[in-house]
């Protein structure tokens, strides 16, 4: 496979959502990002979501002071992140908690 190949099956893969490979924030958690959010709880803040965009931008509301935080997943998740929810999001190191899931988030 030629280098250019490989690319556009990576970039192929990444539109695709659940098959990212790119581990980059915002595509595909890995689990040395999602031991690191284990290991810093203190990092952990619950917030409600307000809305989710096209783009795949998510705007939160923190729980605890009302703050708008706003980050970016690489694939439109209105399916999971319903408006009024409760998620977590470790905002050092880019994890968004909902339910079971777990979603590699950059800041926005």
């Amino acid at each position: 496979m030629t280098h250019h190949a490989a690319q556009q099956q990576a970039l192929s893969a990444c539109e695709q959502g659940a098959m990212c490979i790119d581990d980059h924030p915002g595509h595909a958690v890995t689990l040395m990002r999602l031991r690191l959010a284990h290991l810093h709880p203190e990092g952990w803040v619950d917030a409600v979501v307000a809305g989710t965009a096209e783009d795949g931008t998510i705007a939160l509301h923190r729980w605890s002071d009302g703050a708008a935080v706003h980050v970016w997943h690489h694939t439109h998740r209105s399916d999971l992140l319903v408006p009024g929810s409760l998620v977590a999001v470790h905002e050092r190191y880019g994890v968004l908690a909902a339910g079971e899931h777990r979603l590699n988030v950059a800041p926005r």
